[in-house]
């Protein structure tokens, strides 16, 4: 009997997984689906994408394709990428909004106990195409949790590679398209994030074959 109550103490008081980790793995989840929808939709574009072949030179060895869509069309997009994810997953549901700001809402479960999670980030390119996420907020059910302190913890936890760069310092997440590629070495490539005129363009770089270097 002493044993049993033992047993049940040590459970009561085990620590649940740090929801701060669990909000700053699924953005970065997040921004990895980012790119890999723009690919997608070179290859299966609704009617309001546009898509313009660009005319390659002989000494290329790429040619590139020009994506455009709006807030809409992206949310839309991401949010089908994260429901298709969510199917097998009883424990975690999360969503993207993109209007002023990227925004993404979840929950979890912790020791049977729904636990929410909004993060708030600003996304902006820079100067040779990666997407900026610069961190507004994070909250972990009515808790604001410190944004600099926060990043620090992810980054000193959470692997992420050369794809993926954290700076706390500057409340920065930098996502660097040039180190994502699919496995025919297809990229992407950051061209226009105007949230403010609906406006968001993308280069999709594609390798050229042997035949048409």
């Amino acid at each position: 009997m002493e044993n049993k109550n033992r047993k049940r103490q040590a459970h009561a008081t085990k620590q649940p997984k740090d929801p701060w980790k669990i909000a700053f793995t699924f953005l970065l989840a997040l921004v990895i689906a980012f790119v890999a929808f723009i690919i997608l939709e070179v290859y299966t574009p609704d009617k309001g994408v546009e898509q313009e072949i660009k005319t390659k030179t002989p000494a290329d060895k790429t040619t590139s394709i020009d994506v455009q869509m709006n807030k809409k069309q992206l949310s839309s997009a991401l949010n089908y990428y994260l429901n298709h994810q969510q199917k097998d997953s009883n424990n975690i549901q999360y969503k993207f909004i993109l209007n002023k700001s990227a925004i993404l809402i979840g929950t979890t479960k912790v020791l049977g106990e729904k636990v929410s999670f909004t993060l708030y980030a600003k996304p902006t390119l820079s100067k040779n195409g990666n997407i900026k996420l610069k961190i507004k907020s994070v909250a972990i059910g009515s808790l604001n949790a410190p944004t600099k302190f926060v990043l620090n913890y992810v980054k000193n936890n959470v692997k992420t590679g050369q794809a993926v760069q954290i700076s706390p310092k500057k409340s920065e997440i930098i996502l660097n398209l040039n180190h994502v590629k699919t496995k025919q070495g297809i990229q992407a490539k950051g061209q226009e994030l105007d949230l403010k005129n609906d406006s968001i363009r993308f280069k999709i770089l594609i390798p050229l074959t042997e035949e048409e270097k």
